[in-house]
Formats: C-alpha cells, sequence, structure tokens
C-alpha cells in the first residue's frame, strides 16, 4: 500500500531534507518517527520504511506544504492501531502528530491513489525567496530568520 503524507516544517534546525547520517534532517526525524510507531527496527532489512519526497529542500529552508509517500504493508500499518480506535491510516496521522518535533507538522496521511508518485505526480512546485531586510510587522516570524 503506498501512503501520501502532506506536511510542513520549519527548516531553521534541519541540515535539508535528504538522511544523512550524522545530521539532523526532515527525512530523518520523519522516518525515526514512523520507526517508532510501526514498531519496526530501523536495521530491519524485510521493512524498509523509506520516504520519497516532491522536492527536497536545503539547509534552513521552510515548507509550508511538501509532500512525500511511503510504501508499507498493511501488516505494518496495523501495528499502530492500538488503542485507538482508528483505522490504520488515521492512527498513524495520530501517532506522528504526537511524536514528531513541533517544527514538523503533519497535515494529512491518505492512502496514495493508483500511480500515484511524489516525485513524478507533481503538478507544480511553487518556490517563494524572502530577504529579512531587518523590518518585519510581526514581533517574530520564523521565516525571516
Amino acid at each position: 500500500m503506498r501512503l501520501r503524507l502532506d506536511l510542513a516544517y520549519d527548516g531553521g534546525g534541519f541540515y535539508g531534507w535528504a538522511k544523512q547520517p550524522t545530521l539532523r534532517t526532515v527525512q530523518g526525524d520523519i522516518e525515526a518517527a514512523l520507526h517508532m510507531v510501526l514498531r519496526v527496527p530501523e536495521n530491519d532489512p524485510t521493512e524498509s520504511l523509506r520516504l520519497t519526497v516532491a522536492g527536497r529542500t536545503d539547509t534552513g529552508v521552510h515548507a509550508s506544504h511538501q509532500v512525500c509517500h511511503l510504501d508499507i504493508s498493511d501488516e505494518t500499518l496495523q501495528r499502530c492501531i492500538g488503542h485507538t480506535g482508528l483505522d490504520g491510516v488515521s492512527a498513524l496521522e495520530y501517532r506522528l502528530r504526537h511524536v514528531l518535533p513541533q517544527d514538523i507538522v503533519i497535515h494529512k496521511v491518505s492512502v496514495a491513489p493508483y500511480g500515484f508518485d511524489a516525485r513524478f505526480s507533481a503538478l507544480e512546485r511553487t518556490y517563494v525567496y524572502r530577504i529579512a531586510d531587518g523590518y518585519c510587522k510581526a514581533k517574530y516570524d520564523p521565516r525571516m530568520r
């Protein structure tokens, strides 16, 4: 089964999207959370919980709406239900929201339609570049660091 994850993150504390062995990355944090809530050891060769993303971001770059997908067996997905009373997809969304750090937000987890690929099915990518010139109406806006 292929799941679609819609998410956002404040990239200030990350060394980009792509997982790197000794650095904090968005992919690394989400995959670690997936391993925890699905009770799959990180070095398990039989169940790879690897995310495919629509577009990688660099160090310090934020994403207000990022899309990625995950291939997972139904049996593995059922492990996260526990006592939630939710279906597997809803339970995964619920649990991820509670274990991920505050700088990563899960908007939605859903079953991807047949043929969906986060990287190749993207219809549009929008990039916004902001230059912080010291003037900001709000007292604090994390996107203006």
